[in-house]
């Protein structure tokens, strides 16, 4: 089956894209609400008039419970959908349940005889907590199903998605990633991080998704198994993973839980209902209270997709504003283990490096210590150090805009509230004076020291000058990715 992956526009790893498959196209990031073949909460209409163009189902509940009306219907058929389905191969039972009595031949030839667009081959997730000789049994098992499966059944109407095994061992899913990817899959997968998020383990997380991104191409789209909350997705998004699944939307709500942007709810502990989506527009919490459990669910399952759905959408205007580091630092503060991932995140600065635009229309913001490791201060303090040349014998700090020396022997100079000292030539060159900072993070280097330590005999400043410049509104350049990911690579 033709299958592309089309990158639109980037901010740090996160990127906006399209992946067409089967002649059908989903935007990314996006999110697949996993539904059950059998028990299904949602019908696949609301789905679709919410904007969900793709959904994940498991293909060995159907194998085994609606085998021979999926075979002769097809899955789009038999569940009501036109749209995209990635189906899973069973490996969530397997990790529940224990191996499961088919092989990945029975499970491949299933997947592509009811027409799945994208169908993920036959592992065994390594789950947590795992010794090291069981976490690499998994890698090794699912990778054997996975070359299998390509070798037999690549020319299927079915794209087949490989998925990364390891868990915590960092060399092991870096070994299983590049393995499939010297394979030939195309599209890859994470396995096992629900166990990690449902311990919040968000750093491990963090540490999972930049080993297998650093082990794929640019031009490869991860998907991440089982990442249906919506704190989690913007930081997710900002390492690199393209899509997810999740059966959360209806989980919680079995249970009376209630999304939101900062966290989860309990309905039992509520008063209000502070969402405007039309689920809540149409109830209140006494109302929800009062229904029947099936009923209840039905509502506020629709509410947590309203939710998922919101927060996949602000996750693409943030990467085609340039404020993606934004929106990962306020979700991060909702928890503080998430605080925690946030800080993970910013010791991989350099990776987020590769799709962060050198222009941007918003100014920088420096909020906090973690903000000063920021890749848009690193690109320009890595710019600056080949951009400094010291010309004369003297130099002057000055605040403000200049556009030329005051005096043919002075060398002129700005200050960054970051960055401290650089040529005055650069002040209009982002983020040299388009960085916003608070009070408590504005202390510099001492530019008169970092001038003396390039040379200079004397350095001078005016009254009350060499302090850093205000922000100035910069207009974005484009991204420094090409058009199509195709091309590019890490």
């Amino acid at each position: 089956m033709e299958f592309t992956f089309e990158v639109k526009e980037t901010d740090l790893l996160g990127r906006v894209g399209e992946l067409r498959v089967g002649g059908k196209t989903l935007e990314t990031p996006y999110m697949f609400p996993v539904i059950h073949p059998v028990n299904q909460q949602i019908p696949t209409q609301e789905l679709t008039s919410m904007g969900y163009a793709g959904l994940m189902t498991n293909s060995y509940i159907i194998y085994s419970r609606r085998r021979q009306e999926a075979l002769e219907k097809g899955i789009h058929s038999l569940l009501g959908y036109d749209g995209v389905f990635i189906t899973d191969s069973g490996g969530y039972q397997v990790l529940e349940y224990g191996d499961l009595e088919i092989g990945y031949k029975d499970v491949a030839e299933f997947q592509a005889r009811i027409g799945s667009e994208l169908a993920v081959t036959l592992d065994r997730p390594t789950g947590y907590p795992q010794k090291r000789p069981v976490a690499k049994a998994s890698v090794d098992y699912s990778f054997k199903n996975a070359k299998a499966t390509l070798d037999e059944f690549g020319e299927e109407k079915t794209t087949w998605v490989g998925p990364i095994q390891g868990g915590l061992y960092l060399d092991l899913v870096r070994r299983s990633a590049k393995s499939l990817v010297a394979a030939g899959f195309e599209f890859l997968a994470l396995g096992s991080p629900v166990q990690v998020m449902q311990n919040y383990m968000y750093s491990d997380l963090v540490d999972m998704i930049v080993a297998a991104r650093r082990a794929i191409p640019y031009s490869v789209p991860l998907h991440l198994f089982g990442a249906g909350h919506p704190l989690t997705m913007p930081l997710a998004v900002a390492l690199g993973c393209d899509t997810f699944d999740s059966a959360s939307y209806v989980l919680f709500a079995r249970s009376g839980r209630y999304m939101t942007r900062s966290g989860v709810l309990t309905l039992k502990s509520m008063k209000y209902l502070p969402c405007s989506c039309p689920a809540c527009a149409a109830t209140s919490v006494t109302e929800l209270s009062e229904m029947g459990h099936q009923e209840r669910t039905r509502v506020l399952s629709l509410h947590n997709l309203s939710v998922l759905r919101e927060e996949i959408e602000s996750c693409k205007e943030a990467v085609s504003e340039g404020r993606l580091w934004d929106l990962v630092e306020e979700r991060s503060m909702a928890h503080p283990k998430l605080r925690d991932a946030f800080a993970r995140m910013a010791e991989y600065s350099r990776d987020l490096e590769v799709g962060t635009p050198a222009l941007k229309d918003r100014g920088l913001f420096v909020r906090s210590d973690l903000d000063r490791a920021r890749p848009e201060l690193a690109i320009a303090k890595s710019n600056l150090a080949g951009a400094t040349s010291k010309r004369s014998k003297a130099a002057r700090v000055v605040a403000g805009p200049s556009g030329s020396r005051e005096k043919a022997d002075e060398d002129l100079y700005g200050v960054h509230p970051v960055l401290g000292a650089y040529p005055i030539e650069l002040q209009f060159q982002y983020p040299f004076s388009q960085t916003e900072t608070s009070l408590a993070q504005a202390a510099p280097p001492d530019p008169k020291r970092q001038l003396k330590a390039l040379g200079y005999a004397t350095v001078k400043k005016r009254a009350g000058e060499g302090k850093p410049v205000r922000s100035r509104r910069t207009r974005r350049g484009a991204s420094p990715s090409l058009r199509s990911s195709s091309a590019r690579s890490r």
